[in-house]
């Protein structure tokens, strides 16, 4: 075959060849790495089956990015379980470079942000799920989708434990859209970002008026909740502790603490199953085990104090999956029994004004549930 023959047949298999990569190329898009950390499980709230979990989004295009929705599915069916748009899916998006978690859902190139999710599940929880990110680049007017992540759901059952203090009321102070309660603090220690109070309830004591303490507030000691005894909420294995750091002689004299001294004097109990509780900010020289112990179920092994950051006397509690009280991720769990005796709508009222009469509901008695957002329980 002549020379000139070779080159024209080689240039039009090119062309072929070339052709469909350029359709290809012209309809794809740098977007977001979209990611889950943490696998999800099912834990009861209050009555409601409810999936707690983040979707972690960088931006790699070469553009400002704004989210306009994100969809979460059901994977193995396709169909939709829960879609967060607007003023909600704003109020969910939190830039990682920090700021108000409230800002329009916008990624600079380079920006990562969380978008934290709850999900209260109407249907079965299934076993797969898959997320769309609605999304447009900055200056154009076309609705793009990107494939999220999809993610195995964690089929375990949330450890049911018993009660980490006695009596009360006690009131579960947290909630899921605090800019810096426990849901929303990301540690990125030992080369990895977790949320070890992703689950975390602190515990405050209150009168039937809903105060929480007697004479100055300021006095630690006043504080109805004050030394009062910490209980194992299951047999288990000591897997750390803390008791000598000193406490602040006034709430408002608590200065900021380095990191590694955030939780105060602490108890971490192994519950076995790669499960371990945690108890912090414990009264001084309070703490009854050492590491390596064995405690039974309501054994006391501690005080309630004020060590470490914390706002005022109260236990903090939460259950992670290692026995580092910064660097494991928070999981679910829930109590074998607790009575629901009311709820603070508007927290904002804790220690001024009584609690709410709890809702409508056919009984006050909980059973391997977890406490709604300031519910006040009766152990």
């Amino acid at each position: 075959m002549p020379p000139s023959g070779a080159r024209m047949i080689a240039r039009k298999l090119a062309m072929l060849i070339a052709t469909p990569m350029l359709a290809i190329a012209s309809d794809v898009r740098e977007s977001f790495d979209a990611s889950v950390a943490y696998a999800p499980a099912a834990v009861m709230v209050d009555g409601r089956t409810e999936l707690v979990y983040e979707i972690h989004l960088t931006n790699f295009s070469a553009a400002d990015l704004a989210v306009d929705a994100l969809v979460v599915l059901n994977g193995d069916t396709g169909a939709e379980l829960r879609a967060f748009r607007g003023a909600e899916l704003a109020r969910r998006f939190a830039p990682v470079r920090g700021g108000d978690a409230n800002a329009a859902a916008v990624l600079a190139p380079g920006r990562s942000a969380l978008v934290f999710v709850e999900i209260d599940m109407a249907t079965s929880v299934p076993t797969v799920l898959a997320h769309r990110i609605e999304y447009a680049e900055s200056g154009h007017d076309a609705k793009l989708v990107a494939a999220g992540p999809r993610i195995t759901v964690d089929r375990r059952a949330p450890p049911s434990l018993g009660p980490p203090l006695r009596g009360g009321p006690w009131v579960a102070v947290y909630s899921p859209d605090w800019p810096r309660g426990h849901r929303r603090v990301v540690y990125a220690i030992d080369g990895r970002a977790r949320i070890p109070g992703r689950f975390a309830i602190d515990w405050v004591k209150v009168d039937d008026a809903g105060h929480i303490a007697k004479g100055d507030a300021d006095i630690p000691t006043n504080t109805l909740g004050y030394g009062a005894d910490v209980l194992a909420v299951a047999d288990a294995r000591v897997a750390g502790m803390r008791d000598d750091m000193a406490e602040s002689p006034s709430v408002a004299g608590n200065s900021k603490h380095a990191i590694g001294d955030a939780a105060g004097n602490y108890i971490a109990l192994d519950l076995g199953d790669g499960r371990y509780a945690f108890y912090e900010h414990l009264e001084p020289g309070s703490v009854r085990v050492k590491t390596g112990d064995v405690v039974h179920h309501g054994q006391v092994i501690g005080s309630l104090g004020f060590t470490g950051d914390s706002t005022g006397p109260h236990l903090h509690f939460h259950v992670a999956d290692g026995d580092s009280p910064l660097g494991a991720e928070g999981v679910p769990f829930a109590f074998d029994r607790y009575r629901l005796v009311g709820r603070y709508d508007d927290i904002g009222k804790l220690g001024s004004a009584r609690w709410n009469a709890p809702p409508a509901k056919p009984a006050t008695t909980r059973e391997h549930e977890r406490p709604a957002p300031n519910d006040v329980v009766m152990f």
